[in-house]
């Protein structure tokens, strides 16, 4: 019994049926198939092209991604401005506290913000501060009962810190009416109520201030001869509040700070020294709490650190990508980003900055300021130094060399990172800068008179070259220089002033303003990098397409000629049967 192969059986896209080789014994479909095949191999080679660039894009897009990270690891360490010294993470404070009394904590909370100055306070609570607070006698009906029986109709009015309103009882109304009205109009008057169930048959009503201190103390007034808050025991006449029924009298907070007597109406003082913020807990005369500032060096290291880890991962990334055995030559699998030029571009670029000195930092009488980061302890990683060949101009770190810095310079490691700015005016502070600001010195002169600037020139000084009377874009009291530098004037403008501006650009802001520049949307090495072995493959894409829409016609043409000649065999052998049959007829005859 024959079988039938059904991979000889063609379909053409007209519907015709067609047995591959039934007259000529050809398999013309695979025949066909070949001959496309052979014809698409520069399609082949696209395609392959096309899964190397999605293999290159895809390593550049994670590598994006690790130098962002490198880039967000930069964000306290290479100077941005804030008045308060936010971004500054050198200036982190941490805070100790004693006490000769109860535990520290128990009495007072202190936060400080990066603007507070190092520095040791004694504290003493006297008084905290408190909301003013009373109550009503307690009426004997239940809180949902009415009570316009004892308390009469009428009118009352409220009077708080945020202000005045008045309250209306009608007939029918219950104690939980009352509090509703009051708590209805509490952002108006500052005082809000609250309903106490003493018994099944017995409430009182409550009064408190919403705000501490003395400013927020509560008054009432009973209206046009009403006689509400009489009868519930508040008032003692139409304005004078009840003695008895005072819970608290809503004190103003009261502590001596290194002697001196401070009051406040809240319990929070955030105005009383510049970057602290202290909270009152507790009061108690006659202990003394001491708080001391001081520098959060761990905050710094930690920064430091990340960014070494940062940095590290990027490199040894890199190594991954572009790996060669050296030993044999050869390349290995991962690394697909061997020989691109933006990538080798970007190593070199990160590790020159790592290299290089601070440009500007001031030399020490006693010794030289820090310049290099491998004199904080980051050195790199020699080649083939490692058993792991990935680490390869990696940067290690000697964490009691770092240790060392931070604890006796630690003003000289921020000057190795940041980007500073110091100014021998006390009315010129700098506001900003950008990659194009020089270490410099700049000679400012500021033209001013009748309560504005009129103009600012300066003369810069830049590795020993002095260049004079260049002109800053003035804006009100901001002032900026051709290359970047931002400053605000604070003094009066009524006459004209100098100002001397020494800038520094440290290791950290070199690695931010490069970072941004690799990572810019538009001109950005990775973002050109990236966009250009996509356009490269959406230009194969469109040529792999072009060739398969032609060998598709040709295939078309192929198989009608195979077909053609199928059916001109199949004939044949029908008039050859047919000669045949004659033939052998005519011998029988």
């Amino acid at each position: 019994m024959s079988s039938l192969n059904l991979n000889n059986i063609y379909v053409g896209e007209n519907g015709r049926v067609q047995l591959s080789g039934g007259s000529s014994n050809i398999d013309f479909v695979d025949t066909v198939d070949q001959m496309i095949a052979a014809r698409r191999i520069p399609a082949d080679n696209l395609e392959t092209r096309i899964e190397a660039n999605d293999e290159k894009v895809a390593a550049l897009k994670e590598l994006q991604t690790l130098v962002g990270t490198l880039k967000d690891s930069m964000a306290n360490l290479y100077g941005a401005t804030s008045f308060d010294n936010s971004k500054n993470i050198f200036e982190s404070k941490q805070i100790f506290a004693a006490s000769d009394g109860s535990d520290a904590g128990s009495l007072m909370g202190v936060t400080a913000s990066n603007a507070a100055e190092t520095g040791s306070y004694t504290f003493e609570i006297t008084q905290v501060a408190s909301r003013h607070k009373l109550s009503s006698e307690t009426q004997p009906v239940a809180a949902s009962a009415d009570v316009t029986g004892i308390t009469g109709t009428g009118s009352f009015t409220i009077t708080g810190g945020a202000g005045s309103s008045s309250v209306t009882v009608a007939a029918g109304d219950t104690l939980q009416d009352i509090r509703d009205k009051i708590n209805n109009v509490k952002d108006s008057t500052g005082v809000q109520a609250s309903v106490v169930k003493v018994s099944d048959t017995e409430s009182t009503l409550i009064l408190t201030s919403t705000e501490e201190g003395e400013d927020n103390r509560m008054s009432f007034t009973d209206d046009g001869g009403a006689t509400v808050l009489q009868n519930l025991g508040i008032l003692n006449d139409p304005t004078t509040i009840e003695p008895a029924r005072v819970i608290d009298d809503g004190n103003n907070a009261i502590i001596e700070l290194d002697g001196i007597t401070v009051t406040r109406g809240s319990n929070e003082f955030s105005d009383l020294i510049d970057g602290l913020t202290i909270n009152l807990y507790d009061a108690e005369p006659g202990t003394e709490i001491t708080i001391e500032i001081e520098q959060d060096l761990n905050q710094a290291k930690t920064a430091i650190l990340d960014f070494v880890d940062a940095y590290n991962a990027v490199q040894t990334f890199i190594n991954e990508k572009t790996f060669v055995d050296p030993t044999t030559g050869e390349a290995s699998d991962d690394a697909i980003l061997l020989g691109n030029t933006s990538v080798k571009g970007i190593e070199s670029a990160l590790q020159q900055i790592a290299g290089s000195f601070a440009n500007g930092v001031t030399d020490r009488v006693d010794q030289d300021d820090y310049s290099v980061l491998a004199e904080i302890g980051l050195g790199f990683v020699a080649y083939g130094s490692s058993e792991d060949p990935l680490l390869s101009k990696t940067i290690e770190v000697d964490e009691t060399a770092l240790n060392e810095a931070l604890l006796n310079e630690p003003d000289e490691v921020m000057e190795l990172f940041l980007f500073r700015g110091k100014s021998d005016n006390s009315d010129v502070t700098m506001t900003g800068f950008d990659s194009n600001t020089n270490a410099a010195t700049y000679e400012f002169t500021i033209d001013a008179s009748g309560g504005i600037i009129n103009s600012v020139t300066y003369d810069i000084t830049v590795d020993g070259v002095t260049t004079t009377g260049k002109n800053a874009v003035v804006s009100g009291n901001s002032i900026r220089t051709a290359d970047g530098l931002r400053l605000f004037y604070g003094g009066d403008a009524a006459a004209s002033d100098t100002a001397t501006v020494t800038t520094s650009v440290g290791i950290g802001a070199q690695f931010y303003f490069e970072l941004e520049s690799i990572l810019d949307d538009e001109e950005g090495t990775l973002t050109q990098a990236i966009s250009e072995l996509e356009t490269q493959t959406t230009s194969h894409e469109e040529k792999v397409d072009r060739i398969d829409e032609r060998l598709a016609r040709q295939r078309e043409v192929l198989m009608d000629q195979f077909i053609a000649m199928e059916s001109a065999l199949a004939r044949m052998k029908n008039i050859q049967s047919s000669l045949d049959e004659l033939m052998s007829a005519g011998k029988d005859s």
